[in-house]
């Protein structure tokens, strides 16, 4: 006859058995982590190597083209600026020996670069010596035969074939990466299954010879509870990507200040000295540099939503609104307020977090009056609401531009946009945060729409407090 000790036994032998393999899974599963961490950092070590690599690219383009300035104007402000970038591609070019130091490819790649770096150097000085000496015309004539721009391209070619040894490095880490994840994901599968399996062997034991030991199994199951929280917390943490591309936005404003830096100094410094085609060239680049800097902050401000803690509390909704839409109107766009006639019905109140939700409807009424703008003076938006008995929804209405319904779907991905930068600004992230302080808070966004004849944008929001 099975004893109570007999039951106790069993139940501890089986409690044993979990705790092992739960210890030999966590220390997997930690093994795992810390070696794909190590993995990510030779990842963010290839980008800064490719980041090195552009940088040096563009000192070399700076400075032949300050070289030639010189040569064309004799303005020895011209000359500093050679100076400047000739010693930093020095720097670079110590940085990418350090850096690629356990790459045999890389370090031939940096010793031709180094070669072909001083016999540039010589050509630089050259043009220089002719400009000061013997004046614009021979200055001229050496720029003329490309004396220092063929090495110049020579430089571009070896720094170009290591940014391709580099991509590859990238493509392999990054694969690793993504199988070492897929690994961690197969073993916190693993380890909830078997988990799950000794819970139900548990609880049948106990159900077949102790009825009455039901606080025992209440226990039980609470562990699990918290055995499986624990396990998913621990997969959101593997998958967790905002960090990655937080550390990423971070490392490419550098190179854009550079970028926009460089090009504004052209174009006041040196406008007599090129052509109307490269003044054009250099405004592309600026444009295009100040446009991927506001990418870049509304991506991060995206990643923030994930890590901000919410602040839940009643929201008196019509308030709200109201004070949006006094901010909307006192707003100028060029000096010239917007057209767009607002109109707001009355808002049910409902639970959230009052600066986010405010930020979704400033996302929403932007939106709306981006689009609706090409209508003029007939442009019209219309704000709703109404109350369901756990849910308040909201509604966004204009007649707009509208759009393609077979493209709902990508509305609010981060970066999706259905209408051309030419035709409307933004970066396509408005859209993105919306979804995600909507589905925060447990509710759901919606959006319906009809090319040329408008869109309405809905949403949900809880009016009780809910368990998250």
């Amino acid at each position: 006859m099975t004893t109570m000790v007999d039951i106790e036994r069993r139940v501890q032998g089986v409690l044993l058995a979990m705790f092992a393999a739960l210890l030999v899974a966590i220390v997997m599963a930690f093994a795992f982590t810390r070696y794909m961490t190590t993995t990510s950092g030779w990842v963010s070590h290839t980008y800064a190597v490719m980041t090195t690599i552009e940088t040096a690219k563009t000192d070399i383009a700076q400075a032949l083209s300050a070289t030639r300035a010189y040569a064309i104007t004799g303005d020895a402000a011209f000359l500093a600026v050679k100076n400047s970038k000739d010693a930093e591609l020095q720097q670079q070019l110590a940085l990418l020996r350090r850096m690629t130091s356990d790459n045999a490819t890389e370090q031939a790649h940096v010793r031709a670069l180094t070669a072909l770096a001083g016999t540039w150097h010589l050509r630089l000085g050259d043009v220089e010596r002719a400009r000061a000496i013997q004046g614009f015309a021979a200055a001229a004539a050496l720029v003329q035969k490309r004396h220092a721009a063929v090495t110049s391209t020579a430089m571009f070619g070896v720094l170009d074939d290591m940014h391709a040894v580099e991509q590859r490095l990238l493509l392999q880490r990054r694969s690793e990466v993504e199988r070492l994840r897929h690994i961690v994901n197969a073993l916190f599968v693993a380890l909830g299954c078997f988990a799950l399996i000794l819970s139900l062997v548990i609880y049948a034991q106990i159900r077949r010879h102790i009825r009455h030991w039901d606080e025992t199994q209440h226990q039980l199951e609470r562990l699990n509870r918290d055995l499986d929280q624990k396990t998913q917390s621990l997969q959101e943490t593997v998958h967790d990507l905002e960090s990655f591309s937080y550390s990423v936005s971070h490392d490419l404003r550098a190179p854009l200040r550079h970028i926009t830096g460089y090009a504004s100094m052209l174009l006041e410094d040196a406008p007599e000295g090129l052509d109307s085609e490269s003044l054009r060239h250099l405004n592309v680049i600026a444009d295009s540099a100040r446009h991927m800097g506001a990418l870049i902050d509304d991506l991060l401000a995206f990643s923030r939503l994930g890590r901000k803690p919410m602040d839940k509390q009643p929201i008196d909704m019509q308030n709200l609104v109201e004070d949006i839409i006094r901010d909307i109107g006192s707003a100028r766009n060029n000096g010239v307020a917007s057209p767009v006639h607002i109109k707001a019905s009355a808002l049910p109140p409902c639970i959230g977090d009052p600066a986010l939700i405010r930020q979704v409807w400033i996302n929403l009424l932007s939106n709306a009056i981006k689009y609706s703008a090409p209508r003029g003076a007939a442009a019209e938006i219309e704000i709703t609401g109404e109350l369901g008995e756990e849910w308040a929804r909201y509604r966004v209405r204009d007649n707009g531009v509208g759009f393609d319904m077979r493209y709902a779907d990508k509305l609010f991905g981060v970066f999706q946009r259905l209408h051309s930068p030419e035709q409307f600004e933004g970066t396509g992230v408005g859209l993105a945060i919306v979804h995600r302080v909507v589905t925060r808070h447990g509710g759901r966004v919606d959006a319906v729409g009809k090319t040329d004849h408008g869109a309405t944008f809905s949403f949900e929001l809880p009016i009780t407090e809910a368990t998250t």
